[in-house]
């Protein structure tokens, strides 16, 4: 292939403990290291790019991809992989930045050229800019370099959150490899590591907080809802990484969409959901418990919710059921948290403040004998000004659901 025998040089190879001095070549080295030691974690990252590698394929990556040939531009893409299936080859050239750098829409441009010339097939680009999809580029790159060859844009956290899930969730790599993707995370989550998180709502969510209060709102068609969805989105996989960071438990995502659904299905619903009700939500499942994490934001009140939602334990009757919660939730000293009981039938719910519960647990129970199907920990926000905040909407949400986590991790819920 000419994009690797024309290199100038075939041994600056990825290394999963570089020394480079820039911290974009050292989070790229020990990205393009994961993906060459881990072949499932490279087949599912491959496919976000449309090119079903599998981890059979015979595969090669080179960083500095420098060519001396005097027919070629002058230009050296950060990064070389290449993947080889049968007869066919498919490669791409990779260009990273990290921290408070941008991609340089000029250096894509040029490296589609060199793409071009050399028969590789893609160009993906990585920093902490975000973007709704892999296909929706942070800059502006024109249509004739887009027609050439294939663009793909990724920011680091969620190759980060790309990471956690796929070491969380897989059960088809060995504990050799399984141990270098949870080093490669460590470093991820490093502060010196150059990634960014997730830490704004888009432009328009002031605008789209302050219409859902009028008359007039707003609906599916409404421009800049589509990209109110994609940030919900990004944010919802971006403090799951978080969660399962923090409390190292196994997390799945469940959608209200349903189980089956797939991404276009879930960005559909929500932005339905959105338009009708001005609500977003998640639910988080815990997998080793029964605990469900529920958030949930309503524009028009301004107020975050974030639920824990459980199961009693079995064989227990609704007195013995409280007293064994409050013992649980004794530690727990959230001053603006609430404890919601759902009984069995038509018996309406009983909601009581988490210092009232601790002081009187037997008050929610007088008059029944039944444990109630599900237990409630709730905590609320309703703090305008940081609503409407694109930041500030943020961190009080990131805050409130990992304080609330890692508190029932910390009493044995989780």
């Amino acid at each position: 292939m000419k994009a690797v025998s024309g290199l100038a040089s075939v041994n600056n190879r990825p290394r999963l403990i570089p020394s480079y001095k820039q911290t974009e070549r050292c989070l790229l080295s020990i990205f393009m290291s994961a993906l060459e030691i881990v072949p499932e974690f490279r087949s599912e990252f491959f496919k976000k790019c449309g090119y079903p590698s599998g981890r059979t394929c015979i595969y090669s990556s080179y960083m500095e991809a420098k060519y001396a040939a005097p027919n070629l531009p002058e230009v050296r893409p950060d990064g070389l992989v290449v993947c080889q299936r049968g007869k066919t080859t498919w490669s791409s050239f990779i260009e990273a930045k990290a921290d408070n750098a941008n991609i340089r829409p000029e250096q894509i441009q040029d490296y589609t050229s060199l793409a071009h010339t050399l028969d590789v097939d893609a160009v993906i680009s990585i920093s902490n800019e975000f973007a709704s999809t892999p296909a929706d580029l942070p800059y502006h790159l024109g249509a004739r370099q887009r027609k050439n060859r294939s663009v793909f844009h990724f920011s680091w956290a969620e190759i980060r959150t790309f990471t956690e899930l796929f070491w969380d969730e897989t059960e088809k790599c060995t504990p050799a490899e399984l141990a270098v993707l949870e080093q490669c995370l460590e470093y991820f989550w490093e502060k010196g590591s150059g990634i960014t998180t997730y830490d704004a709502m888009p432009v328009d969510w002031p605008k789209f907080v302050e219409s859902s209060g009028t008359e007039l709102g707003f609906n599916t068609k409404t421009a800049g809802i589509t990209e109110i969805v994609h940030g919900w989105q990004q944010e919802k996989r971006d403090l799951c990484a978080k969660l399962i960071y923090e409390t190292r438990k196994s997390i799945v995502m469940r959608h209200d969409a349903g189980a089956y659904s797939n991404s276009e299905d879930r960005i559909v619903y929500d932005r339905k959901e959105l338009a009708n009700n001005y609500r977003l939500a998640t639910t988080y499942l815990f997998k080793d418990s029964n605990v469900r994490l529920r958030i949930l934001a309503d524009l028009k009140s301004r107020k975050l919710s974030i639920a824990a939602e459980f199961s009693p334990p079995k064989n227990k009757m609704a007195k013995a059921t409280t007293t064994w919660l409050a013992k649980v939730i004794e530690p727990l000293v959230f001053a603006d948290a609430k404890v919601s009981f759902d009984w069995k039938g038509h018996t309406p719910d009983s909601t009581i403040s988490l210092s009232d519960f601790k002081q009187h647990p037997e008050r929610v129970c007088e008059g029944k004998k039944e444990a109630p199907k599900n237990i409630r920990i709730i905590r609320e926000i309703h703090d305008v000004r940081r609503f409407k905040s694109r930041k500030g909407f943020i961190e009080n949400l990131e805050n409130c659901a990992l304080e609330l986590a890692n508190a029932c991790n910390e009493v044995g819920l989780l």
